[in-house]
């Protein structure tokens, strides 16, 4: 059961001065799935692989490469203002090289660029992993998005200029049976999830990489979001800050407001003395969208102290 957490605010009707407090909530948890991933490939660098229920990364026994990009979408999933507390990434591996694997270290790095997932999925005279030419605006070993002047910096993405540089988390990869592999909530990883939290617009996801890049039979494909059963899963801790946005008070009239979370419900109460009697509820609601609250009271008391608290 969710502990309720309280703000208290002092009006005083002979005052100008407001006092605001805040404290934050107890952790919440939501797991996303990729809303887009694709693989970007080497050996035929104009094909698209958007559409296929999984995405490769790795070097081929062949010493081909893949890297392969995924993006998650916050927006409405974490309210705005929200701290990341952590963030771990689970991958399915659904296939590895028939003929042998090597065990691989895997790198997420986050992107600096965005790009465009494609729906393409295979010529059924080639590999299901070769894709099918690409049309415009999707992404391809060449291109962020295909047909256009928005190339990546060098065939495959380039460190520094398409993604950081520095993985964010890495994770040691063997076979289909060891799934799910779980990258592990970093430092990195919480900055990158809060940096698309708080600037959605640079929200491009991550780069998946084989870390070395320089051993074949390294290959995995993972599953992607075409395949619920299987598609990447981000799990991400957060806590909220519940805070009093604005206070005023004119003549007998008091007004406060919040930023409220759909779905939660509110209480607003008073008392007239700081230390004792019972609080009286003015009101109590349920947000029906992420949305700026105001409340407005009108008293004639000299002094009152307001309380709103979240179930």
């Amino acid at each position: 059961m969710r502990v309720p957490i309280r703000l208290a605010i002092l009006a005083l009707a002979s005052l100008a001065t407001l006092a605001r407090f805040s404290l934050p909530s107890r952790a919440d948890e939501v797991t996303l799935n990729s809303v887009a991933d694709t693989t970007l490939i080497s050996t035929v660098p104009n094909n698209n692989l958007g559409g296929q229920p999984f995405f490769n990364a790795g070097i081929t026994q062949n010493r081909t490469t893949n890297r392969a990009v995924l993006r998650f979408d916050l927006t409405g999933q974490i309210p705005p203002g929200s701290t990341i507390l952590s963030a771990d990434l689970l991958l399915e591996v659904t296939r590895q090289p028939k003929d042998g694997y090597s065990p691989a270290s895997f790198d997420l790095h986050r992107l600096l660029q965005p790009w465009g997932e494609g729906d393409k999925t295979f010529d059924s005279s080639r590999s299901p992993g070769l894709g099918q030419p690409t049309a415009t605006n999707e992404a391809t070993w060449i291109y962020r998005f295909a047909f256009t002047t928005n190339t990546w910096t060098i065939p495959g993405g380039a460190a520094t200029n398409d993604f950081l540089p520095f993985p964010s988390t890495s994770q040691a990869v063997f076979d289909v049976g060891s799934s799910p592999y779980q990258f592990p909530s970093t430092a990195q990883m919480v900055a990158d999830v809060q940096a698309w939290l708080d600037h959605p617009d640079f929200n491009f996801g991550w780069l998946l990489k084989e870390s070395s890049e320089d051993t074949p039979f390294t290959a995995r494909r993972f599953g992607s979001r075409e395949d619920p059963n299987t598609a990447p899963r981000l799990v991400i801790e957060f806590t909220t800050l519940f805070r009093i946005q604005h206070v005023a008070k004119s003549g007998g009239e008091f007004t406060l407001s919040f930023a409220g979370q759909a779905g939660k419900t509110y209480s607003i109460l008073f008392r007239d003395v700081a230390t004792a009697g019972a609080w009286t509820t003015l009101t109590n609601f349920t947000a029906a969208a992420d949305a700026n609250v105001s409340f407005t009271n009108t008293t004639s008391a000299a002094q009152r102290f307001y309380r709103v608290s979240e179930q």
